[in-house]
């Protein structure tokens, strides 16, 4: 059975934020001014690739990979910035970046966390139709950790369409899914993430970016938190730049995962 030591909500806040592409030093100002602001909550979510944008742009391969060795060297600064902000927050920042080793790249989420070091978790599913299985190394490790009462799954955007890698084998509350997904495919933004928090009777908070990327993508963010019947918790407007928190009642959680035990009957598996 599902039990917390403390029963309380958490608190989660969606940094739903344009993103100027490929620029690092105005990114992190940008969502440093964002974080300057005292916000009163547990955990901060920054879209993907918060310091660069994840768009695959129509570049030589040679090109793409100077672009994202460029990025890698700044992986250092932004997980000592992030760590600086959980700290002021007094709240765990979750937010990916390019990470470098061996010649090759990652997708790599980091979690900054305010009083012990920080975790990381690497993208498992590369977004083939956007060309990211040409440039980037898919991670095998889940990350699902405690906080706070509460224990918390990562994964990004692409992660998201993926069920099986996304089932709550680890009895976690709390499903965090970090994006930069197009507007095009909004509606399924939506659906999934609802679907997400539904059959892994948990928590299924999403932040996404908004604006146009370099390729001309438009973004309408659409962050939300979504509870395990599938109910909108709350969230950002559509297309606007918002820093908006998000309660979350872990004790309702428990409640209803007793009272209506599915996860108690779930199929057993191993991914190879």
């Amino acid at each position: 059975m599902f039990r917390h030591e403390k029963k309380r909500a958490m608190r989660i806040t969606l940094v739903q934020s344009s993103i100027l592409w490929g620029d690092v030093d105005g990114n992190l100002e940008r969502f440093g001014a964002r974080l300057a602001q005292r916000l009163d909550t547990d955990i901060i979510l920054l879209p993907e690739m918060f310091p660069c944008g994840s768009a695959m742009t129509r570049k030589a391969p040679e090109e793409m990979r100077r672009e994202l060795a460029d990025h890698a060297t700044r992986y250092g600064e932004v997980c000592a910035l992030m760590e600086a902000w959980a700290k002021a927050q007094n709240a765990a920042v979750i937010g990916s970046t390019v990470y470098g080793e061996g010649g090759q790249y990652y997708n790599r989420a980091v979690v900054a966390f305010p009083d012990s070091p920080s975790l990381h978790y690497d993208k498992r599913h590369c977004f083939r139709m956007g060309g990211e299985q040409d440039y980037f190394t898919a991670g095998h490790e889940r990350l699902v950790f405690s906080f706070r009462g509460a224990k918390i799954a990562i994964f990004i955007c692409y992660d998201l369409r993926f069920p099986v890698w996304c089932r709550n084998t680890d009895r976690y509350d709390v499903a965090v899914f970090t994006a930069n997904w197009p507007e095009a495919r909004r509606e399924v933004w939506n659906a999934l993430l609802r679907a997400r928090a539904i059959e892994n009777q948990a928590f299924a908070a999403g932040v996404n970016c908004v604006g146009t990327d370099a390729g001309g993508l438009r973004y309408a963010g659409d962050s939300a938190v979504w509870d395990a019947r599938g109910k909108r918790c709350g969230g950002a407007e559509e297309h606007a730049e918002e820093t908006v928190t998000v309660a979350c009642d872990l004790e309702a959680l428990d409640a209803f995962r007793q009272k209506f035990a599915v996860l108690e009957d779930r199929d057993e598996f191993e991914i190879t």
